[in-house]
């Protein structure tokens, strides 16, 4: 049996450092983007709290990969690539009036900040990010179904995205977390994204207030594709970041039941 052709030496070394640049460059392609923790990787606390029997569900939920962390990954560049922050008034935070400019807005209807936000310097941002913006909206209303469930055969329900924006936190003054807040009197639900992260991060992650007295304490990463979902009125804040930038994108809902009506009955014949 004849012997396979041998290839030169040369030859068999550019063959070698061409597999070792494209290995190079598909490690590079895969470690653009740091690890996160998930919603899977919860504080023993937390998991505990979520196993409890309860008499009444809780009112918030963290789904781990909503959405495809693959599908953010390749959008993230566009995203935060339009992101121009504005500064506005949120009056609850540990900063002081005035002091909040961390978040890109696409939408903004009926918050403390209206006449202050330019959507314009959104406009960019929401074409990027309008298939996840729409993605979310389904997470959100199949949750909200469960969590507030209707007749379907009576009625209709929708959602109106009062507010959507982006937000980066670091390590910087002013910049690091939002303290315990609700969302606002006219904000039916919430829901907040993980997104990618470059170089990754320190501390951050969400913790809720829920439960018995709306007391107990609930801890969650909310990794890229990640999603926690809040009723109405749901204590939360976001958690200081020690180092790096953490990305999330927030929605804030209304959501329309409406009852169907039923086609007029013909009148009957004389």
């Amino acid at each position: 049996q004849a012997a396979a052709p041998r290839l030169p030496a040369a030859a068999a070394c550019v063959a070698l450092l061409a597999g070792l640049a494209c290995l190079s460059l598909l490690l590079r392609r895969r470690s653009r983007f740091a690890r996160l923790r998930s919603c899977s990787e919860v504080p023993p606390a937390t998991r505990a709290a979520l196993e409890r029997h309860r008499w009444l569900p809780l009112r918030h939920s963290a789904i781990e990969a909503a959405l495809d962390p693959r599908a953010l990954e390749a959008a993230f560049g566009s995203i935060a690539g339009a992101f121009s922050p504005q500064q506005v008034d949120y009056s609850n935070t540990a900063y002081g009036k005035d002091h909040w400019q961390l978040s890109c807005f696409m939408e903004y209807e009926g918050g403390v900040a209206l006449g202050k936000v330019d959507l314009r310097r959104g406009a960019l941002m929401r074409r990027a990010a309008e298939p996840t913006l729409a993605a979310c909206d389904a997470v959100f209303l199949r949750w909200y179904d469960s969590v507030h469930p209707y007749l379907r055969a009576k009625a209709s329900r929708s959602l109106v995205r009062l507010q959507s924006f982006v937000t980066r936190y670091r390590p910087h003054a002013d910049e690091t977390h939002l303290p315990r807040h609700i969302d606002g009197a006219g904000v039916d639900g919430s829901l907040v994204l993980g997104l990618p992260s470059e170089c990754g991060f320190g501390g951050g992650g969400l913790t809720v207030w829920d439960g018995e007295g709306d007391a107990e304490l609930f801890e969650y990463p909310v990794g890229c594709g990640d999603v926690c979902l809040l009723d109405s009125k749901v204590w939360h804040q976001s958690n200081p970041v020690t180092w790096g930038e953490r990305w999330v994108l927030v929605i804030f809902y209304r959501v329309l039941t409406e009852p169907r009506h039923r086609a007029a009955r013909p009148p009957a014949a004389a």
